[in-house]
């Protein structure tokens, strides 16, 4: 599709809740993305949206309970860290990690750098390799913009003018539409092609920290074996796990040298 445009996942009425009256900065047009190869439809500005990430963040950590656990947050950061060093994106964003008091197995990335593990996913992982696949994907959507893709799709949408007109208003509305996870209030999900490439450079930006990209492998059947047994986790409502994916991870990892 044009620019890369999918079809809206949203309706109007959950998009409305919550807009204030500020300005929603709108900029032109298509870019070309050279990490994902193909345009991108922006129409906001990269700098105030990650100002609704900010205050996203901060509003779910004050909603939420962050561990407290030194071990725990450490962990995370570590892995974060190597990941975004790995990549070359250490001055790009204001990174920040967190892990959250929750048994539903999910994270999930906001625009600006702002990456949230809950300590049930954290609980399922099987290794540091694993965790890393997760966190490798979170910070692919991040530096995809794939969060201002879907914000550029929703103004084209049927509330497109009101959304440009109005902007958005304060933390918990700015969560919602950017998609923190699903206890966030997810409206926005990922489209499959985005799922698909940020799978893609998880692995490569995984691998470049040193972890094994394989486990991304082993981490999407655990959750496939899981939805199939009838208990899926939280993260496959917006991460769906199924055969074409663990495909397309294989057919990567080929692509990368591993067997």
């Amino acid at each position: 599709s044009m620019c890369g445009v999918d079809k809206p996942l949203f309706s109007s009425r959950t998009m409305l809740r919550g807009l204030g009256a500020s300005s929603l900065l709108v900029v032109a047009g298509c870019s070309t993305n050279p990490q994902l190869g193909r345009q991108q439809l922006i129409l906001v500005d990269e700098g105030q949206l990650s100002e609704m990430g900010g205050a996203a963040w901060r509003d779910i950590r004050q909603q939420e309970r962050v561990s407290r656990s030194p071990q725990l947050n450490r962990r995370i950061e570590e892995i974060g860290s190597r990941i975004v060093r790995a990549a070359g994106l250490e001055e790009r964003y204001d990174w920040e990690y967190a892990v959250f008091e929750n048994e539903q197995a999910n994270a999930f990335a906001l625009p600006g750098g702002k990456i949230g593990v809950n300590t049930g996913l954290i609980e399922l992982a099987r290794s540091d390799d694993e965790i890393a696949a997760v966190v490798g994907h979170e910070v692919a959507h991040v530096t995809s913009r794939h969060s201002a893709e879907r914000v550029s799709q929703s103004m084209l949408s049927e509330v497109g003018v009101s959304l440009a007109q109005m902007g958005l208003g304060g933390g918990e509305a700015a969560a919602a539409l950017l998609g923190a996870g699903v206890q966030y209030g997810v409206l926005l999900p990922y489209s499959r092609k985005q799922e698909y490439e940020a799978d893609r450079l998880g692995l490569h930006y995984a691998a470049a920290a040193g972890y094994d990209p394989r486990a991304a492998l082993t981490f999407w059947q655990s959750m496939a074996e899981q939805k199939q047994q009838g208990q899926p986790a939280e993260f496959l409502s917006t991460h769906p796990a199924d055969a074409n994916r663990i495909a397309a991870l294989q057919q990567e990892l080929r692509a990368m040298g591993y067997s």
